[in-house]
């Protein structure tokens, strides 16, 4: 399966290095017997990390009586969840060279399948939600490699599909060589992400690939089709709102959703997405 990976790696240039701070902290989180000041000394390795964790420790949302000046603090009031959610986030940001519409769009367009993926995988499955949020956040990671590659090109891609030219995989292949689900595979595995993440982002577009493969794997993907889906559904990262049936949409068949949950799951997760788009912006 990734036999391509490493000639993809090769000729799309200079890959943006991956995050080590952010990798770093999800390691840390990952330890039962994680102390808050092994924590505090990983975050304070980056300082953008560390204010930003500050800021919004301070922010109107916490409420808190006098000023939170300490990373150690921080972490005491926001808990281990938002800085799990900052350092992914993060990681993404990092990525990006420049940052303008086409990456703020993007950039939403990600948080917001991150947080429909933590969502559904929750309501619907018995996934883990700290993956299936990883693997929403990082699903277009290999269009943010193109971007920043080629931002001019990248539009191009964007206006030709936007006229209904071309299926945007088709045209990427076109004007890139590779589409952007194989880039951001190639990506992951060159970062050592996970195997899992690396599968469910090189086969967002084509499910039924995983089927037979690992049922597990198959459902991360089913949760990650339905999250795109959701922001297609609420014009997150596009254009403009598409209306249409989410109960007929492919990961909703494959994850056979209750469709009273998904009712349920529509009405909370706009205003639960621009809570943590609110979180983290800048």
């Amino acid at each position: 399966m990734f036999s391509d990976f490493e000639s993809i790696v090769k000729n799309m240039g200079d890959l943006p290095p991956s995050p080590v701070v952010a990798t770093k902290l999800l390691e840390l989180m990952r330890d039962p017997n994680l102390r808050i000041k092994d924590l505090a000394n990983a975050v304070s390795l980056d300082p953008v990390i560390s204010a930003r964790l500050l800021k919004i420790a301070n922010s109107v949302m916490f409420q808190q009586v006098t000023q939170v000046c300490s990373v150690d603090r921080a972490l005491i009031v926001v808990g281990e969840d938002v800085l799990k959610n900052l350092a992914l986030e993060y990681s993404l940001r990092s990525t990006q060279r420049t940052y303008g519409l086409l990456e703020r769009k993007l950039w939403e367009n990600s948080i917001g399948c991150a947080v429909a993926c933590r969502m559904i995988a929750d309501k619907l499955t018995d996934l883990d939600k700290s993956e299936a949020y990883l693997a929403g956040l990082q699903r277009h990671i290999g269009k943010v490699v193109m971007i920043n590659r080629d931002k001019e090109l990248y539009r191009q891609v964007i206006e030709i599909v936007e006229r209904g030219e071309g299926d945007l995989r088709d045209v990427e292949r076109g004007l890139f060589a590779y589409s952007h689900e194989l880039v951001g595979a190639a990506l992951l595995d060159h970062w050592n992400y996970p195997k899992r993440i690396v599968e469910v982002t090189l086969y967002h577009h084509d499910l039924e690939k995983l089927r037979q493969r690992d049922a597990v794997t198959f459902t991360l993907c089913a949760v990650l089709s339905l999250a795109s889906d959701f922001c297609r559904y609420f014009g997150i990262g596009y254009v403009e709102k598409q209306d249409f049936d989410l109960t007929l949409c492919h990961g909703s068949l494959a994850l056979e959703a209750n469709p009273i949950v998904l009712e349920d799951l529509k009405e909370l997760f706009y205003p639960e997405f621009v809570k943590e788009r609110n979180l983290f912006l800048t």
